[in-house]
């Protein structure tokens, strides 16, 4: 096993100047619920949790893919055989590529113990010039430490999983998954094409529901009305004719950090 970290760069959704750490999806997500997947270590077979409404996208690439599997697991042993904050975050400075100044930890797993949480914390408060950024359902380390985050870690809540009550209680910017474009408009939120919206870390928003789901479910009939309307995040970013509205996506980047801007546009023909 290497006895460094594996880090990763953006795929389609993310610039490719972002860097990117991932851990098991599930079995690092303690506060998980209407997301809760994980593939089999070994088969790389999905198993669903109880209140799953939606399954997780990276499981889903875990079960496709058994290096990416592999990678994951072994990002996870080194972090426990770590142990300490103190011993995580040093791993996690060593490990991490030289040139980056923006970081999205959790592409893949979460925060799944405190003191990993503020290993992380520990790194961006050594790391000033760099954003780290992204969305979890480890809440209550967010409010626990929301007057010790530096303006460097962006990490909005995301909702559907075990403490949610905390996300209103402590007025969090949060991230939600939607089934539809309809459903986030409903709702007053902008749906985050690219993460630009969780880069910036300053407002709530949406996630449209992506990835392979449960056959027959209604997180599968949203995802194919998706494929077929707006296609998914591998697509080419094309405008599309939905009834007399042009939809189109806009991935803006410079200087190795993703601006903030407006994603989807609907103008009347």
């Amino acid at each position: 096993m290497s006895k460094t970290l594996n880090f990763g760069k953006g795929n389609s959704k993310l610039s490719t100047k972002v860097l990117t750490f991932s851990l098991p999806a599930g079995h690092t997500c303690p506060f998980a619920k209407e997301c809760m997947s994980m593939a089999d270590r070994l088969t790389g077979k999905i198993k669903d949790g109880q209140h799953c409404k939606f399954r997780c996208f990276s499981a889903s690439q875990e079960c496709a893919y058994s290096n990416v599997r592999k990678l994951r697991w072994e990002n996870y042993e080194l972090l426990e055989e770590a142990g300490t904050t103190a011993k995580m975050s040093k791993l996690i400075q060593k490990s991490m590529p030289k040139g980056f100044t923006t970081v999205r930890p959790g592409i893949s797993g979460d925060f799944f113990r405190e003191s990993y949480f503020l290993a992380w914390l520990d790194v961006a408060n050594k790391n000033p010039n760099t954003v780290f950024y992204g969305y979890t359902k480890a809440t209550p380390f967010l409010v626990k430490y929301k007057d010790h985050i530096p303006s460097n870690f962006r990490f909005a809540a995301s909702k559907g999983g075990t403490c949610d009550n905390l996300i209103n209680k402590h007025s969090l910017n949060f991230s939600e998954v939607v089934f539809s474009v309809k459903e986030a408009e409903e709702k007053g939120l902008e749906i985050d094409h690219d993460d630009s919206l969780a880069y910036a870390g300053n407002k709530s928003f949406a996630l449209l529901i992506h990835g392979t789901q449960p056959a027959g479910s209604e997180a599968s009939k949203a995802w194919q009305k998706i494929k077929s309307t707006i296609g998914g995040y591998n697509e080419n970013k094309k405008p599309k004719v939905n009834g007399s509205t042009f939809i189109v996506y806009l991935n803006i980047s410079a200087n190795n950090r993703i601006i903030p801007t407006k994603k989807l546009i609907t103008v009347k023909l």
